[in-house]
């Protein structure tokens, strides 16, 4: 089924290529706690005695859960509010690691690091494919 092009609106389910991506995205965001086995509790994270319990997990499904909806409103509509919206949760996710304390945890704050900056990248892109 091809759109009409209009002012605001993109033509051809080409041109929603990078909603289905962060679809994908999100859903691999959301289970690489598991994949990657950062969902568990973490003693002594940097300070002694301390506990990290399960925040790379749990930034990990929630995120994944919004970024899909945020994602699957993408494909439905044709405006750049959610490819902008895509593009500040994936920077939320680079920054993630450093603000909630889970940066010296290599395999959460590598996943976060290249999966927020694939899902900035997609939405920048999104938001391209719409302005035109």
């Amino acid at each position: 089924m091809a759109y009409q092009e209009t002012s605001g609106h993109r033509a051809g389910t080409s041109a929603h290529l990078p909603d289905w991506l962060n679809l994908a995205l999100a859903v691999w965001l959301f289970i690489s706690p598991w994949v990657l086995n950062f969902g568990g509790v973490v003693t002594g994270a940097g300070i002694p005695g301390s506990t990290v319990a399960m925040v790379p997990a749990w930034n990990a499904w929630i995120l994944g859960v919004i970024v899909f909806l945020i994602a699957l409103s993408a494909v439905r509509q044709h405006r750049s509010t959610p490819e902008w919206v895509n593009v500040l949760l994936g920077a939320w996710i680079i920054i993630a690691p450093w603000i909630l304390g889970f940066s010296g945890l290599p395999t959460a704050a590598w996943d976060h690091w290249a999966t927020g900056a694939a899902i900035t990248i997609l939405g920048i892109w999104g938001v391209s494919l719409v302005r035109r």
